[in-house]
């Protein structure tokens, strides 16, 4: 193993699946071993993932077999598992010239060596890490800001599922239940839901979603306009803008006009925020009130708080922040109210 310069191990690069490889089934020297660790130990994306392809392999050290294995059978079967769940990389490394390296090392093993490739693979499919807001049968609407910005106000029995950090060409969701979206404009990179049934694009929105145990579908736009998409059969697309909802029905895209005028009247009758900082939930009754609450110093708006408001009046909700603070809030000629430190 060449000791050049450290680099996070690429899943697009032969020569890190061989070097890997190597390492899990032994066939380094020691002075190998020494160097291939202490690169390790420069980027914890490499570390975290060799500690996780060890585990496996020890979990699951009793498939290993003293008997002969058809090498090429199992390498197919491996490829063709690999295939199947999308996990091959794009530039084909797992043609002719890896096929037969990874074979060698792993021939006696051929059964743990597809379950360690597979976690491995899926590892840097997956190396967002995704996580998920769930409501209970409680009448209250959880209100949630992602880190691009836009906000989702949950409604009871539902579940979010979105990455920590959005990928560089698209921010994308998974809905169970129903959501208003009010989504921050980013032409770069879409927006993008999937429910059961649907998938639905954005640009730049306020909309509401029902997805119901995939019984349901119904999206209503409030502003701006999305492209919603049938799964089941793509050919089914139709684009959604204000004042229209859409449907499915038997297999079909039915779209209509939005009469309901208290539609996304729901989502502020009973706002709740879980740990959530005083700028995103200043942000949130702006929108709602249309008013403008400003935060005196950035500091303030990093403080967490958690609270649920009932239909409460604007003066109430401003008083019960600055009293969670010890706060103070002025208004000026103009409406505009400015919450800050009290003044000693």
């Amino acid at each position: 193993m060449q000791n050049s310069k450290a680099m996070k191990l690429d899943t697009n690069n032969t020569k890190d699946f061989e070097i890997i490889a190597r390492y899990l089934s032994g066939d380094m020297s020691n002075d190998e071993v020494s160097q291939f660790e202490k690169q390790l130990e420069i980027f914890s994306e490499n570390k975290i993932l060799i500690n996780e392809m060890k585990k496996q392999w020890a979990q699951i050290g009793n498939y290993q077999s003293k008997k002969e294995v058809d090498v090429e059978k199992g390498w197919q079967a491996l490829y063709g598992r690999l295939d199947s769940e999308q996990l091959i990389p794009s530039n084909n490394v797992a043609e002719h010239r890896l096929a037969p390296v990874w074979v060698k090392w792993a021939a006696t093993i051929v059964v743990l060596f597809t379950i360690v490739s597979i976690s491995f693979y899926a590892f840097y499919k997956n190396t967002t890490n995704l996580l998920s807001l769930q409501t209970g049968n409680e009448s209250n609407t959880l209100i949630q800001t992602l880190t691009d910005g836009s906000v989702v106000y949950l409604a009871n029995n539902t579940t979010l599922s979105y990455p920590e950090q959005f990928a560089s060409d698209e921010r994308k969701v998974n809905l169970k239940g129903e959501a208003f979206f009010d989504i921050t404009p980013n032409p770069k990179k879409p927006f993008r839901i999937e429910t059961e049934k649907v998938i639905i694009e954005v640009l730049g929105t306020a909309f509401n979603v029902k997805s119901e145990n995939g019984n349901l579908f119904e999206l209503a736009v409030e502003r701006g306009k999305v492209r919603v998409t049938l799964k089941d059969d793509p050919t089914q697309t139709q684009i959604v803008l204000p004042g229209e909802k859409i449907s499915t029905s038997e297999h079909q895209l039915v779209k209509a006009k939005n009469e309901n005028a208290n539609y996304f009247s729901w989502r502020t009758q009973r706002m709740q925020f879980k740990d959530e900082s005083l700028s995103n939930i200043v942000k949130v009754i702006n929108k709602n009130y249309h008013t403008n609450i400003q935060l005196s110093t950035q500091d303030l708006g990093n403080e967490k708080l958690t609270v649920t408001f009932y239909n409460n009046s604007l003066k109430y909700i401003t008083q019960l922040l600055c009293l969670s603070f010890n706060l103070e809030q002025e208004v000026k000629a103009d409406s505009t109210i400015i919450i800050k430190p009290v003044e000693k």
